[in-house]
C-alpha cells in the first residue's frame, strides 16, 4: 500500500496534496520535516492512502482508520 501527504489548512479544511505514493515510512517522513519546516499554525499535515485525496477537496479524515 502508497500513502500520499496532504497540508490542510485549519480555515475552510481544504486539502494540498504535498506528496504522493510514498511507502508509510516515507511519508512520515514527510509529514515530520513539513512540520519542521512550516510549523502548525495555519495548516496540519498527514499522510492518507494513495488517491485519497486531490488538491481542493475538504478534508474529512485520514482514512486510514478505516482500512485497518
Amino acid at each position: 500500500m502508497t500513502y500520499d501527504v496532504v497540508a490542510v489548512k485549519f480555515s475552510g479544511r481544504t486539502v494540498r496534496l504535498i506528496a504522493e505514493d510514498k511507502t508509510l515510512e516515507n511519508a512520515q517522513a514527510v509529514v515530520n520535516m513539513a512540520v519542521l519546516r512550516r510549523g502548525v499554525e495555519k495548516e496540519f499535515y498527514s499522510e492518507v492512502p494513495a488517491g485519497s485525496y486531490t488538491d481542493g477537496d475538504i478534508w474529512t479524515g485520514s482514512r486510514l482508520r478505516e482500512e485497518a
